[in-house]
């Protein structure tokens, strides 16, 4: 099977993970496979075609844009018709609105068009008005919608139901890539924390919707019962630069440069998950987030917001805690409650990692996406 994946970006954040993630999966299992994007770096592109993965970046830019409309051009559109009418994939899997309104109108253009699949990663309130003429442009060419949790599938049936139903296939994560990794105390080392330190970890690119001022003030009250806990927040700033130097000048007025450090985009995140004794995400809304599997998996207690599809991975009292979202007070006991009880924290963890081996692997989320591949060309969807 000749399999086209496409989205904004080829590494950065949870879909980005899923695209990766699966397309190794179908490579592995000898399927071809491109990937498609519009911008973002290209360091993880050699390794991917090393497996065989054909990936091509249609716009010149490293970084990401700010608008959706910077890519408001013909460039787009001519260069998905160009890669299909090369690649001519049998099925075409888009992720994310952007370059889902490109690639619909590219595929409008063609005489012979592969079944097209989107994916939603969201929830809808977290799009502004222009999402919904995107998502009136390149709907009636879709296929089938997956949605990546029960709270995006609700979501996305509510506003455009009416249009096409969804179906729901949870996000996946590899395993191996988490479970491999883990010299705590020479990550600790190097960031100057040593094995006593109790440390708190986030994983998420520094935008608003994320909520890492929720979190640094939740640590600002951790900080006043347990002075000695540290937080490492890791992600990328480049999207939002006013948000990253708010956070900054927020970290400074509450006195937690010594508590709170912004670690910027790593390549090492299972590490750091290994070195943390708690996984934390703070965010204002969220879809199924890949970063609390990779906790998971590294055998960290979770406590997440109930956004989204966080309490569909998490099990509030088994594998993590739950708490009321944009809650800094809420947020805060639960960090300090969990760091108090290290035993309770341990099996936590575990009950996460045997959650994760049961329900949310890679090899179980690409034989669904390959089911339903499947049954679009044969005519059976």
């Amino acid at each position: 099977m000749r399999i086209m994946l496409s989205g904004v970006a080829i590494e950065g954040g949870g879909a980005e993970q899923v695209i990766q993630d699966l397309a190794r999966g179908f490579a592995e299992r000898d399927h071809e496979v491109m990937i498609a994007f519009l911008e973002s770096t290209d360091e993880i592109v050699p390794e991917l075609e090393a497996l065989g993965i054909r990936c091509e970046r249609l716009l010149p830019r490293t970084e990401l844009a700010e608008s959706p409309l910077a890519d408001f051009n013909l460039t787009c559109v001519l260069g998905f018709r160009r890669l299909v009418r090369d690649f001519r994939p049998d099925i075409w899997h888009s992720h994310v609105p952007r370059p889902t309104l490109w690639a619909s109108l590219a595929i409008r253009a063609l005489r012979s068009r592969p079944p097209f699949v989107y994916t939603e990663h969201s929830i809808q309130d977290i799009y502004s008005g222009w999402a919904k003429w995107v998502y009136r442009l390149f709907l009636p060419v879709v296929k089938e919608i997956i949605c990546v949790s029960e709270a995006s599938q609700s979501s996305f049936a509510g506003r455009w139901g009416h249009m096409i139903a969804p179906r729901r296939i949870s996000n996946g994560i590899q395993l191996d890539r988490i479970i491999a990794a883990g010299d705590r105390d020479r990550l600790r080392d190097a960031l100057d924390a040593d094995s006593a330190t109790p440390l708190v970890c986030n994983v998420a690119n520094l935008t608003f919707h994320k909520g890492h001022d929720i979190l640094i003030e939740a640590m600002a009250r951790v900080h006043d019962k347990m002075p000695e806990a540290r937080c490492w927040i890791a992600g990328s700033m480049e999207h939002e630069p006013s948000t990253v130097e708010a956070l900054r000048e927020n970290i400074a007025s509450r006195q937690l440069d010594g508590t709170v450090s912004l670690l910027g985009r790593r390549r090492d995140v299972p590490d750091l998950l290994h070195a943390a004794d708690v996984f934390v995400l703070s965010s204002r809304q969220e879809g199924f987030p890949i970063t609390i599997l990779e906790a998971m998996a590294a055998g960290r207690p979770v406590i997440a917001p109930d956004v989204g599809g966080c309490a569909e991975a998490v099990v509030h009292g088994e594998t993590g805690l739950i708490v009321p979202p944009e809650a800094p007070e809420a947020l805060g006991e639960a960090i300090i409650t969990l760091l108090n009880d290290p035993q309770r924290a341990r099996e936590m963890g575990a009950a996460g990692r045997e959650r994760v081996e049961a329900e949310f692997t890679v090899d179980r989320m690409v034989e669904q996406h390959l089911e339903l591949y499947d049954s679009l060309i044969d005519g059976r969807a």
